[in-house]
């Protein structure tokens, strides 16, 4: 669930992948052939963490349902020796990872009951993957990368977020985005290095992308900032 959740995110929000990275019991392999017995391994979850190199500015976030899978437990263990901050996520309380202290802090949604007994891919399934939504959207919204619920630094890789960025500028800008076509819109897009909140500040302001960049650099990456600054026409240029 993990993996599938930091998937998303350099696509959606032109983020370093190497900023969000999922490990699973098993490595990749494991995600289409189960290898339960890794997630017993203790020494597993420890090397594989250590293989990050991790500093103490990351974050890890352990993700069992039943709160003592061993390989997650071991992780969060070395994350805190490293220095980092540490969040469990798990489905049942109280629990190992509540018990053995290694996390900052412990979201424990409770959802009762499976279906079928100890089928945890079920409801703890789902409420694990609501969760991590609500994580990684709002890391998201305070890096600046949405406008409203628009996902404003989307990358147009492939022709479903192309045409999704020539929509965010025109639904961002407005009346001033209509006069351009989507040709147009590819173009300025290109100048801007695939950056589209870049974009929506050369087509809002008619600036060069030069000032456009020093704009958004000013105001710490906030679109919003930066609209409300073309349209009072109040962007101010400190020379140090």
């Amino acid at each position: 669930l993990g993996i599938l959740d930091l998937s998303g995110i350099p696509p959606s929000f032109n983020e370093d992948p190497m900023k969000y990275i999922a490990l699973t019991a098993g490595g990749d392999v494991a995600l289409r052939t189960a290898r339960p017995s890794v997630e017993d391994s203790r020494a597993a979850g420890a090397a594989d963490f250590g293989s990050l190199l991790p500093t103490s500015r990351d974050t890890l976030v352990g993700i069992t349902a039943s709160g003592r899978t061993p390989y997650v437990l071991a992780a969060l263990k070395s994350a805190r020796i490293h220095g980092l901050l540490t969040v469990g996520l798990v489905c049942t309380r109280p629990s190992a990872v509540h018990l053995e202290g290694q996390c900052d802090y412990v979201l424990d949604p409770q959802v009762g009951p499976e279906v079928i007994a100890g089928s945890s891919r079920l409801k703890a399934g789902t409420a694990t993957k609501m969760v991590l939504n609500m994580i990684s959207t709002a890391i998201q919204v305070k890096l600046g990368n949405t406008y409203g619920n628009l996902m404003v630094n989307v990358h147009p890789s492939n022709d479903k977020f192309a045409s999704r960025a020539r929509n965010i500028i025109r639904a961002t800008v407005g009346a001033r985005a209509t006069a351009y076509s989507d040709d147009e819109l590819d173009g300025v897009i290109a100048r801007c290095g695939g950056s589209v909140k870049l974009a929506v500040v050369v087509v809002a302001s008619g600036w060069g992308v030069p000032l456009c960049v020093d704009a958004l650099e000013r105001r710490g990456g906030s679109l919003r900032a930066v609209l409300e600054d073309v349209r009072y026409e109040t962007v101010v240029r400190v020379f140090v």
